[in-house]
């Protein structure tokens, strides 16, 4: 067990350090992280790790999308990331993952998680920041060309993806406003609670790829803020195949009663892929909702499992 501790107590006083000193090679790796606040930008490449937190340890960063990299260019959404995980078979317990960048409309996009690996796990975790918390989705081209440590990447947000990874969110606590939970990934989130932001927004946007059936599955979950009644919409696709699902949810007042929305420019319209089913609460659909959003059966509903939508990993 390696344990980490910000007063020097440990092994190691930062996450990144004792991510460094993991072994390469893939060998099951067990961390242990003491409250304390770990005030670092962090990129996790290796796999099979095991990161188990104490209740108060938080891993907080302020990059936004507005600012100016070193060749002049904007920073923009793909590197403003708290932490970034691109191993695979890796799992958090019980850490809180901050953004405090602050809100959009003044710093741009300001990412906490940039979640990119394949079968990666979070359980009972805290990811908080305003515009684009949390990216489901691989590493571009332009990510890893400013980040140590990374390498290759996709071309951008459009480009074919080099596999079809999955995700599995436990009981986490996910806060947020303007789309601030996106990405092309499989993701599945049982027992979540998506927190809004006063600002208002979208809980989710989805840029899934047209061939792939499943996107962002969010099941049993609870969906409220702290926004005007009506002030979230459940989402609007990114790209035009974008897929999100909403089963057994209980929707505040926050929750508008269209549910999802069109994306304005470039116009892409909501599709049966952005759906519903079991919806419960003040913001639960209705004949409000939007008419060419998917309302599921109950025999459709019971296809969306996590060994389904997850393609045989079952988180």
């Amino acid at each position: 067990m390696m344990v980490i501790a910000a007063d020097g107590t440990g092994d190691f006083s930062s996450l990144q350090a004792a991510l460094d000193a993991a072994p390469a090679d893939g060998r099951p790796v067990r961390m242990a992280m003491r409250r304390g606040v770990y005030r670092e930008k962090v990129v996790w490449t290796k796999s099979n790790i095991h990161l188990i937190a104490e209740d108060g340890a938080r891993l907080v960063w302020g990059d936004y999308a507005l600012q100016t990299l070193p060749n002049g260019e904007r920073k923009d959404t793909f590197l403003t990331a708290t932490l970034l995980v691109s191993g695979s078979d890796n799992r958090i317990d019980r850490l809180t993952i901050e953004n405090d960048a602050g809100d959009g409309r003044q710093v741009g996009q300001a990412v906490a998680l940039y979640a990119a690996g394949d079968r990666l796990h979070l359980s009972h975790c805290r990811l908080l920041a305003c515009q684009d918390t949390l990216y489901t989705g691989p590493v571009l081209k332009k990510t890893a060309r400013w980040t140590p440590g990374l390498d290759g990447g996709v071309a951008d947000v459009a480009a074919p993806l080099p596999f079809q990874a999955r995700q599995y969110y436990e009981a986490c606590f996910i806060r947020g406003d303007v789309d601030f939970i996106f990405g092309p990934y499989r993701a599945w989130f049982e027992g979540c609670t998506l927190y809004a932001n006063a600002r208002g927004g979208y809980y989710a946007a989805p840029n899934t790829p047209a061939d792939q059936p499943y996107g962002l599955v969010f099941h049993r979950c609870a969906l409220t803020g702290e926004c005007a009644p009506g002030g979230m919409y459940l989402g609007r696709p990114w790209r035009e195949a974008g897929c999100a699902a909403y089963l057994d949810c209980e929707m505040d007042a926050c929750v508008h009663p269209l549910g999802f929305c069109d994306w304005e420019s470039p116009f892409r319209p909501v599709t049966r892929r952005l759906c519903e089913h079991g919806s419960t609460g003040p913001g639960a659909g209705g004949a409000g909702r939007h008419p060419a959003m998917g309302r599921l059966s109950d025999a459709e509903a019971a296809r969306y499992t996590p060994r389904q939508v997850l393609d045989g990993w079952k988180g």
